[in-house]
């Protein structure tokens, strides 16, 4: 197996047991179905134009928690997610007991593996997609590498998807600066915007490629978060933020402010 650099410097990471945007303990299994409802899911399933259903196959390329994967096999799709780490698969193991304990037919299995050398043969999955994975390869060959074994296992005519965090955000040095949690503690990051990714699933091949921002107001809100701990300020910014979501920005827009963003690409 190839070594990755990168799953080392998440192991270290992971080590720490503390991961500030998952704690199993305060996830119930009503949160996966919310969860499927997000903007994150919802854009994927939109750009890609797949309905679940048991005979389609999804493949997390470096799970984390399996947060992602885990939602969608709750709204129906078969999936398998890996991860570099068992430090990580401890996260997703409990994840995935409270998931499986209310839907006992989930489709849905975790494995060891490195995105480096996906253990799988070509061309087995409709959806090939990770979440905060692609921008921490910082090493050109390691980052392209990773997105062509992404598209061997997709099916022809099937889809590669990638969220990353969005690291040309025009607030990235103030969040440096702030000492924003998970942003500026966790392993190095290459700067992904919507034209890189774009560009580098061009390059591998993809066509029909599409880059959008997703939840482009929550930036508002994001950090520091100098509401907490006060609840009516926390209400506020809780109905301000929904609110905002119903208001309309222009696809180039989404992609400069959003926090985080999607590429979308098919394989011929």
């Amino acid at each position: 197996m190839i070594p990755s650099r990168v799953g080392e410097a998440w192991r270290a990471y992971l080590q720490k047991d503390e991961l500030s945007w998952c704690v199993p303990e305060r996830i119930d299994a009503d949160y996966f179905p919310r969860h499927a409802r997000s903007e994150w899911i919802g854009k994927m399933l939109w750009y890609t134009g797949l309905k679940p259903s048991p005979g389609v196959r999804v493949l997390e390329a470096g799970c984390g928690t399996a947060m992602f994967g885990l939602s969608l096999a709750v709204l129906g799709f078969a999936v398998e997610a890996f991860d570099y780490n068992e430090e990580a698969l401890v996260f997703a193991r409990k994840l995935e007991a409270k998931a499986v304990h209310a839907n006992p037919e989930l489709q849905f299995r975790l494995l060891l593996g490195n995105i480096l050398s996906i253990d799988a043969e070509s061309g087995m999955y409709a959806l090939v997609f990770n979440q905060a994975v692609l921008e921490y390869f910082v090493d050109d060959w390691e980052r392209e590498r990773a997105l062509q074994e992404m598209v061997r296992v997709a099916q022809s005519g099937g889809w590669v998807a990638v969220i990353s965090q969005n690291l040309s955000h025009p607030l990235r040095g103030f969040w440096r600066r702030t000492g924003y949690p998970g942003y500026t503690d966790g392993p190095p990051m290459h700067t992904c915007s919507g034209r890189t990714l774009k560009q580098a699933f061009e390059h591998a091949g993809l066509t029909n490629v599409i880059t959008d921002g997703i939840y482009p107001w929550h930036f508002l809100f994001l950090w520091p978060k100098w509401y907490k701990g006060w609840r009516l300020a926390e209400k506020l910014v809780y109905f301000s933020r929904r609110s905002l979501d119903y208001i309309p920005l222009p696809r180039a827009v989404r992609q400069v402010i959003a926090p985080q963003i999607i590429a979308v690409g098919q394989k011929p």
